[in-house]
């Protein structure tokens, strides 16, 4: 198992992930255009034509042979709107995957890239009703520091707020 950026080889498991999303009607949408997600994502590290308000992330994909297990994005940098909802990692495993620890896994691997970034630590968020998301930030050092009410694309949410330190 490990991270990868974006790449060609995968795009077939990424689409099928993606189908699966597919059948969650009332799931929060977590894969991005698979026509586009190798360029946008090299064009998101390099801080390439980023729409406002957006920060350059890098983004990584969780593989284990031929299989795509999950996407994780790391970001840097905060702005006042991802100190509130966002933060400095976000992720999400492909719904088949689930409930089998490659979220804990995952997050495991990107703090290692964190480090390696000299980052000194990070701020997660999520969903309060998320209690899955809740256990892979705990598990990984996450420190619950508050909930917030966030209004968001869903309508409003409350976003548990964890603090990892590097």
């Amino acid at each position: 198992m490990e991270l990868i950026r974006p790449c060609e080889t995968y795009l077939p498991e990424y689409r099928a992930a993606i189908l699966e999303e597919a059948l969650r009607p009332d799931a929060e949408r977590i894969f991005g255009d698979p026509e586009t997600i190798v360029e946008k994502s090299r064009r998101y590290e390099e801080g390439v034509d980023l729409k406002p308000g957006r920060v350059p992330q890098t983004t990584f994909w969780l593989v284990e042979g031929p299989c795509f297990l999950g996407e994780i994005h790391i970001r840097r940098t905060l702005t006042p709107a991802l100190l509130q909802y966002a933060g400095n990692i976000g992720y999400g495993i492909r719904a088949s995957e689930t409930g089998k620890g490659y979220g804990s896994a995952m997050l495991h691997l990107a703090l290692e890239y964190c480090r390696s970034m000299n980052m000194e630590k990070v701020l997660i968020t999520c969903d309060d009703e998320n209690t899955a998301s809740a256990r892979v930030i705990e598990k990984n050092g996450g420190i619950l520091e508050n909930k917030v009410l966030n209004c968001t694309d869903r309508g409003m949410v409350l976003t548990r707020r964890y603090w990892i330190t590097l």
